[in-house]
């Protein structure tokens, strides 16, 4: 805690940024890394180019893109070197007033696409990164060798254990690392179409995901469906299960970062209003059922706080039919959440700013409007960002106001 709040303290001063590259053996310890210090052997081969670039989505949530010095050949893409499947974490931070360099995890990623250009005076290898996911959606690995069949009325949380921890066929589990699940769902039951009442986290029906395109990736995702969840790699590379729904919730998540107009960190705002793109009311029929009927669920922004309620602006409706859901608990809270994300839409924060290492997506930061009467704070949930390795150059933060985000009502 001390070295964190000595992080804080410098962020708000001019600062050395510190960048390394970490290469993970099989089990996830580091191998080797590559950084700008001149005491490490492979410091040399460290080029400051490349970006991160984050957001908030079911699946890919990081990219990355690095360059590093190809002269001696030990980052080359072959066997015995750089491996199909190697894994590299990205760390970044700043040197402490202490002189102690200080670093955040800022994601677990695999090679796609190395480059090497070649020049009469220099040799780069060029290095796209993308994270877990790419391992479970086909793009790198993840294609299923058969139908994969769900268990009706299982644990949904520990039917992906399972597969996460499934051989790959060469000794090696398809994710060694331990999913985070949210506990949001813990004790809520729902109500299945024969009237008997089920566990949330019980599958509500067989999860079927055929072999000829389907991935890990899908069943994962099959099975988020089923509650209506965020689903993606964190920063220290560990699959995450977060409830969508608790999204409701966004005023009350703790902040990481507070901004002030005039301070050095912030350099610009940006609000963009996108009415074209607002529905405040939706309305989600599943799946047709044995029994012959389909549930429903319809969700309306209320809210008299929001500007897009609907006894303001009138009912706008988006009809949506979805497969693979089958319990009005799932149509409405999909309705909610929908509903939810399409209000805040009308309007988008990007704000420039110098380079914070501790912002994450889905918190919250604040801007405090020393250019507006009674200097209100305003809140708004990250939806992503992106900055440059190198030490120059500002980070981009897009953000939705959270008092966009209206309370909604289903039924």
């Amino acid at each position: 805690m001390a070295e964190f709040s000595a992080y804080l303290e410098a962020l708000k001063r001019p600062f050395q940024k510190v960048c390394r590259l970490r290469f993970l053996n099989w089990d996830g310890s580091t191998a080797f890394s590559v950084d700008n210090d001149s005491k490490n052997p492979h410091s040399k081969a460290f080029i400051a180019e490349g970006s991160l670039s984050v957001n908030l989505q079911n699946g890919v949530r990081r990219t990355a893109s690095v360059t590093l010095d190809g002269v001696d050949q030990v980052f080359a893409y072959q066997v015995n070197s750089l491996w199909f499947g190697q894994e590299i974490a990205l760390d970044e931070g700043l040197v402490l007033p202490s002189g102690e360099p200080y670093y955040l995890q800022q994601g677990v990623f695999l090679l796609q696409e190395p480059t090497e250009s070649v020049e009469p005076a220099k040799r780069t290898i060029t290095y796209k990164l993308v994270d877990k996911w790419a391992n479970l959606d086909g793009t790198l690995w993840g294609y299923l060798d058969g139908t994969y069949q769900g268990l009706l009325g299982a644990n949904i949380f520990q039917q992906i254990n399972a597969l996460l921890r499934t051989e790959k066929g060469n000794g090696r589990l398809v994710d060694p690392v331990a999913p985070v699940y949210t506990e949001y769902y813990n004790g809520k039951t729902q109500e299945l179409a024969d009237g008997t009442m089920a566990n949330l986290v019980d599958a509500p029906y067989t999860l079927t995901v055929n072999p000829e395109s389907g991935t890990y990736a899908a069943v994962i995702l099959g099975f988020t469906e089923m509650l209506n969840a965020w689903v993606g790699y964190d920063a220290a590379g560990r699959l995450r299960i977060d409830a969508s729904q608790d999204d409701i919730s966004d005023e009350s998540k703790p902040v990481c970062y507070e901004f002030s107009m005039g301070q050095a960190e912030l350099c610009s705002l940006s609000y963009t209003d996108k009415p074209a793109e607002v529905y405040n009311d939706y309305i989600v029929v599943g799946d047709t059922l044995e029994n012959g009927t389909q549930p429903v669920g319809r969700s309306s922004v209320i809210d008299p706080v929001s500007d897009v309620n609907v006894n303001l602006i009138g009912i706008k409706t988006k009809f949506e039919m979805k497969s693979g859901v089958a319990t009005v608990t799932q149509c409405g809270d999909l309705a909610v959440w929908n509903v939810k994300r399409s209000a805040a839409l009308k309007k988008n924060v990007a704000a420039t700013c110098s380079q914070i290492f501790h912002i994450q997506e889905n918190e919250l930061v604040t801007i405090v409007r020393t250019d507006k009467p009674g200097n209100p704070i305003e809140r708004h949930l990250v939806m992503g960002f992106s900055r440059p390795l190198a030490s120059n150059g500002a980070m981009t933060i897009s953000a939705v106001s959270v008092n966009d985000l209206p309370n909604s009502a289903g039924y």
